[in-house]
C-alpha cells in the first residue's frame, strides 16, 4: 500500500506527538504520584527539598535509588549537551549567512560565548531573572509557533486537495 507525502506526514506527526505526549504524562504520573505518596505517609518529606534536589529525594527513597539518580544526571546531562550542540549549530548557520554547514571555528566561537553567559548567570544566581525573561521573550514566538501550525494545516489541506486532483486524473 502506497502513502501519498501528505499522509505520512500526518501519520508521522500524528505518531511522534500522541507518543511524546504519552510519555510526559506516564512519567509525571509515576513520580508525581510516587512524590505525593512518599510525602502523605511520612515516608519523606519531599517539600523540604529544594526544588533542584526533589527528582533525587524522590530516587533515594526507592531501591536502586543512587543508580537512578546516576542515570537522571546523565539523562539530564544529554540533554543539555544535545541542546547546546543544535544551538551552536543554528547560530553558526545563521551568522554565517545560512551556510548548511559552518566552520567549526565559528561552531567553537558560539559555543564558548554560550558557557561564558551560562557561567556568570551561575556564578552571580540571577536564574530567576533569566527564567522571568525567557518567559517574556517566549509569550511572541509562541504566537509565531501557532501561525506556523495554522500554515501547515492550510498547507496540508492544499496538498490534499491537489493529490485529490491527481488521483481523478490517473483514473478518469
Amino acid at each position: 500500500m502506497k502513502y501519498s507525502n501528505g499522509w505520512q506526514v500526518y501519520l508521522t506527526i500524528s505518531r511522534v506527538t500522541c507518543l511524546f505526549q504519552c510519555a510526559k504524562v506516564e512519567f509525571f504520573t509515576v513520580f508525581g504520584a510516587s512524590a505525593l505518596n512518599l510525602e502523605q505517609n511520612g515516608i519523606a518529606k519531599i517539600s523540604e527539598f529544594a526544588l533542584e534536589t526533589s527528582t533525587f529525594g524522590v530516587l533515594n527513597e526507592y531501591p536502586f535509588g543512587t543508580m537512578m539518580s546516576i542515570i537522571t544526571i546523565i539523562v539530564v546531562a544529554v540533554f543539555f549537551i544535545t541542546s547546546a550542540d543544535s544551538a551552536t549549530f543554528v547560530l553558526g548557520m545563521l551568522s554565517t549567512g545560512g551556510t548548511i554547514n559552518p566552520r567549526n571555528s565559528v561552531k567553537i566561537m558560539w559555543g564558548m560565548m554560550q558557557s561564558a553567559v551560562a557561567a556568570i548567570i551561575v556564578y552571580f544566581g540571577g536564574t530567576q531573572g533569566l527564567q522571568n525573561m525567557l518567559i517574556i521573550a517566549a509569550l511572541p514566538f509562541s504566537i509565531v509557533v501557532i501561525l506556523m501550525g495554522v500554515s501547515f494545516f492550510k498547507s496540508a489541506h492544499q496538498e490534499q486537495g491537489y493529490w485529490k486532483k491527481q488521483t481523478k486524473k490517473k483514473e478518469g
